[in-house]
């Protein structure tokens, strides 16, 4: 068994049960009360129960939730030691993973993620006796604690028109009922749970949202200014779709709302990470606002919010985390803001996006297996100076920060691939530094 914590939890094809159950006995010997819920896969009730097990046999209680969106395990969680949500996230249908929270409602960081991994790789486990095996119990409670909470801390008063798109997951039995609750008229697609997946794959990207797209644009052509919002497998990411039926930008949309955030609350510290484009520093220069940029990952964005006291961290992948709320990446509370934001402004959302500036954007993938990545990385930093002409930020992988664009090259903290991405004012330059960035790793790979 390698290693198993990527960069958000564990995740795998095909999880195996006698994985869950180790981790199980694993948090046991140093968590006591555990909270675990699960998205709606096929395999969610396997691994749960596998997991369950390990805690119950390691001494420990658990209280199941079942299926919920990750956010929901987050919020509840905070009551709990541990909280345990069995999910992989926007991965098909025959992948499966396990992501622990603390008290704060946070991930597991790297170190509490290695503590895990240790008592499990060295067989450090404590299964108790049949007089000292733990109990189980069920709360069914737990959504309806988080809308009620979200209800009592947003305010959206005008009656929005909204598709909400749940990808047939965790999402349909929160996001319809809960922009229902807070005055909008909602029409929800994929909104019956089926861990296969049949209405959509759960990436929220372009590909799988085209016939959520144009039902958006069939309804606005009667001028109903419907606009979409989208989720992934667990929820905790949102992507919205404008009223002309386009998938709004990743970066525009995080450069919008940051600059919201800023203007409503006057805190002037927003986190995000390296992967972000430049468009949020160009967006938000005239407020002096301090764009603060970390590793990928929510965990390292929340813990770079709480240091910085920001109220509002997010990636471009759309998990955002709204730290006034809770500190759990929230795909449905991000929604609601969204609405909140357009009220705001007085604008539609089109408007709004359509004032931020465009960039060019690449990536790629290189195909490179787990052990390499490392010395991959240490050519990538070695060499990468010289070819761009810049000491690279690594504060996740390498950012090369040039005139006019930048290059990122990181390992993938899911997946045996090396990532390229660049950003540039133009095509020629941007597809220069994608080739560029390209032959760097490809060289790497050469001489290992």
């Amino acid at each position: 068994m390698g290693k198993l914590f990527g960069t958000s939890g564990i995740r795998m094809k095909n999880l195996s049960p006698k994985i869950a159950y180790k981790v199980g006995l694993a948090i046991a010997k140093k968590y006591k009360n555990v909270m675990v819920g699960r998205d709606t896969r096929t395999t969610g009730k396997l691994i749960e129960t596998a997991l369950t097990a390990g805690v119950l046999n390691g001494g420990g209680e658990v209280t199941t939730i079942n299926i919920v969106p990750t956010p929901v395990l987050g919020f509840n969680a905070r009551n709990y030691d541990v909280g345990v949500m069995i999910t992989a996230s926007h991965n098909p249908p025959e992948y499966n993973g396990i992501k622990l929270f603390n008290k704060n409602g946070l991930a597991f960081n790297k170190k509490e993620e290695e503590e895990i991994e240790e008592i499990i790789f060295k067989g450090e486990f404590v299964e108790v006796g049949w007089d000292k095996v733990g109990d189980i119990w069920e709360d069914s409670r737990a959504i309806r604690n988080y809308m009620e909470y979200i209800i009592n801390n947003i305010e959206i008063n005008k009656g929005f028109n909204v598709v909400v798109d749940c990808a047939n997951a965790s999402a349909c039995l929160v996001s319809p009922y809960l922009f229902t609750d807070l005055g909008c008229h909602v029409i929800s697609v994929n909104s019956h749970m089926d861990g296969r997946f049949i209405g959509r794959l759960p990436e929220p990207d372009e590909k799988n949202l085209k016939k959520t797209m144009d039902i958006i644009r069939g309804l606005n052509m009667n001028g109903d200014n419907y606009i979409g919002i989208a989720h992934d497998g667990d929820a905790d990411r949102m992507v919205a779709i404008d009223e002309k039926g386009r998938l709004a930008d990743f970066d525009k949309l995080l450069a919008a709302f940051s600059r919201y955030i800023v203007e409503k609350t006057g805190n002037k510290k927003i986190v995000t990470t390296v992967d972000a484009s430049m468009i949020i520093d160009e967006y938000l220069k005239d407020l002096d606002v301090e764009i603060i940029r970390t590793r990928v990952g929510d965990v390292a964005v929340a813990e770079e919010m709480i240091k910085n006291s920001a109220i509002f961290g997010g990636e471009p992948s759309g998990t955002w985390i709204h730290a006034d709320i809770h500190l759990t990446p929230d795909g449905i509370l991000s929604g609601l803001r969204v609405l909140e934001m357009l009220e705001f402004y007085n604008k539609k959302l089109y408007e709004i996006l359509d004032e931020i500036p465009s960039y060019v954007n690449l990536r790629e993938k290189i195909y490179c297996e787990d052990d390499k990545k490392e010395k991959v990385m240490s050519y990538v930093i070695e060499n990468g100076e010289n070819l761009f002409k810049t000491i690279p930020e690594t504060v996740d992988g390498a950012r090369f920060n040039l005139d006019n664009g930048w290059v990122l090259i990181r390992p993938s903290g899911t997946e045996p691939y090396i990532r390229v991405r660049v950003e540039a004012k133009n095509n020629k330059y941007a597809k220069e530094l994608l080739e560029k960035g390209i032959k760097l790793v490809k060289d790497a790979l050469s001489v290992l």
